[in-house]
């Protein structure tokens, strides 16, 4: 009977671990949200995937873009209709930093700003908020604008308490939507970590930003697959 307790939970402890390997690829102390199941990027993108190869790099940062040949779009996180999305880490790990590969989506426009609106209905914004929380029941939240236009206006550096917005291309789907570099350091990196949860400000069920790779950075250990 022993024998038979030692062996399920042996079989049940290397699934969880090849599940949880199967959500990250790593190469150092980078680890990639992986985009090789639904499980993560769960909500469809706008089209079809046209970045040009499976990793992009900005600053210094990996980020894993391409999803699997058969989803026929670029994927993204759900963070549409109220939805919180939870980083699948390792409940009591270090992080030091999460990245984001974002753009604007169909969003909130500046009708209401007697100046901004001047700028017309293509002109949006929303926010895109990045919640620590840490096993001692504290929390930290931390919020970064994104924008998307039409006219390619003149973009500039965000940076505020160690979050940063730095401008990288064009959507390469929505071709007149500019792509950012959307970093959060996590102002307590020796607390052990119980949650990171992301947010976006939202019109009913549709999300303000395309969330289409996240790539976190930690001197601690999670279980995942090399960068291949």
């Amino acid at each position: 009977m022993k024998r038979i307790l030692c062996t399920v939970v042996m079989i049940f402890f290397w699934g969880t671990v090849s599940w949880a390997a199967q959500q990250w690829e790593a190469q150092g102390n980078l680890y990639f949200l992986a985009k090789n199941t639904r499980e993560s990027f769960s909500a469809t993108g706008a089209g079809a995937n046209k970045f040009q190869s499976k990793y992009l790099t900005y600053d210094g940062v990996d980020f894993l873009v391409k999803g699997e040949e058969d989803w026929q779009d670029y994927g993204r996180l759900n963070i549409g209709n109220n939805n919180m999305f939870s980083v699948p880490i390792r409940h009591g790990m270090k992080v030091d930093e999460i990245h984001f590969l974002a753009s604007g989506d169909y969003g909130n426009s500046y009708e209401h700003d007697t100046l901004l609106r001047l700028y017309g209905e293509n002109y949006y914004y929303s926010v895109l908020t990045v919640t620590f929380v840490y096993q001692d029941g504290t929390y930290k939240i931390l919020s970064a604008p994104v924008f998307w236009d039409w006219f390619h206006l003149p973009s500039v550096g965000w940076v505020k308490e160690g979050v940063k917005s730095k401008v990288v291309g064009v959507n390469p789907v929505r071709d007149k939507c500019t792509m950012y570099h959307i970093s959060f350091v996590n102002p307590r990196p020796t607390q052990a970590v119980k949650d990171i949860l992301v947010s976006d400000s939202w019109l009913s069920d549709r999300p303000f930003s395309d969330v289409f790779a996240l790539t976190i950075r930690s001197s601690d250990t999670m279980e995942a697959i090399k960068k291949n």
